[in-house]
């Protein structure tokens, strides 16, 4: 028994991946896309060094406290406030730019200023003292700060390039370059 009005495909009928273009990027969306990946990529890497050092300080806010202690910047009285605090506002931070909160970048962007210069001090000063960074044995603690001092600049400059493609990434900007192609291929 057939089916009525059941017209059974063939493979010239199934449109394929390797042969359709309907399914590869356009050439001039390749740059757009490659960016678009680049930018999830350092906002996600950004979110979980955020929400693992402000995890890995809230187990131990009294070793946090002892590194915080040691850069003699804060008065004694504040630091049990800025050993929990700190850590709470880097979690915050973490999860807001894993989720693409408003402010979560400035707010990832202002602590990486606030430990970039403490850091600075630290550097200028030639103390030998740990970082205070992740964990209280992290890294030698005579290379720790200078090691600190360089990724937090490296971050930094991931956090310049994410709010340059979050302006550059507007919805608009991307319909034009749609219409752009749409045209081209009319007049051909």
């Amino acid at each position: 028994m057939s089916r009525i009005g059941v017209k059974p495909t063939t493979s010239r009928e199934i449109p394929l991946a390797g042969n359709s273009g309907r399914f590869r990027p356009h050439p001039e969306l390749g740059a757009a896309v490659s960016l678009t990946w680049l930018y999830h990529f350092l906002r996600l890497g950004l979110a979980c060094i955020f929400i693992y050092a402000g995890f890995i300080k809230l187990l131990d806010p009294r070793a946090f406290a002892h590194a915080i202690a040691q850069y003699d910047l804060i008065p004694e009285t504040l630091l049990p406030l800025v050993a929990v605090g700190l850590p709470a506002l880097e979690l915050l931070a973490g999860f807001g730019l894993s989720f693409e909160v408003r402010g979560s970048l400035t707010l990832t962007a202002l602590l990486l200023l606030i430990f970039l210069v403490i850091l600075g001090f630290a550097v200028w000063h030639n103390l030998d003292i740990d970082c205070g960074c992740f964990t209280t044995d992290e890294l030698d603690a005579q290379h720790s700060v200078k090691t600190a001092f360089w990724r937090d600049l490296i971050m930094i400059g991931a956090i310049l390039f994410l709010y340059w493609r979050q302006r550059s990434r507007a919805p608009q900007n991307l319909w034009i370059v749609k219409i752009k192609t749409l045209l081209k291929g009319a007049t051909k």
